[in-house]
């Protein structure tokens, strides 16, 4: 399984969510967003570091807001809420599994420097 492939397809399935929002309140700013988070998407399908670091910021704001208004009562917001948190769970493993990665790849050139 590719490393960030439940991010990729959480972040399209919430890009589709943001379309059916759009279509049904003939909000432009809904679509915007759903454009957005469907660019996201691709970006990390691709790995793009910048897509990727954009990405966790954009949902840890999704997931605050979207705990905000379960809070406040909407009970559809859990949903936006859930999806949100698995899209973050998702990307800092992924973080977590290339920094390991790099960090073994630097002490391995570095005990071959050494000998």
């Amino acid at each position: 399984m590719k490393r960030l492939q439940l991010a990729t397809y959480l972040l399209a399935i919430d890009g589709v969510l943001l379309l059916y929002y759009s279509y049904s309140w003939s909000s432009m700013v809904y679509l915007a967003f759903a454009l957005f988070t469907l660019v996201l998407a691709y970006g990390v399908g691709r790995e793009n570091r910048t897509a990727i670091k954009v990405a966790l910021v954009y949902t840890g704001l999704e997931f605050f807001f979207g705990l905000l208004f379960l809070i406040a009562g909407n009970i559809y917001s859990a949903v936006d809420a859930a999806i949100s948190f698995f899209i973050m769970h998702d990307i800092l493993g992924y973080i977590q599994d290339v920094y390991r990665e790099e960090k073994e790849r630097e002490e391995a050139e570095g005990n071959i420097k050494k000998e």
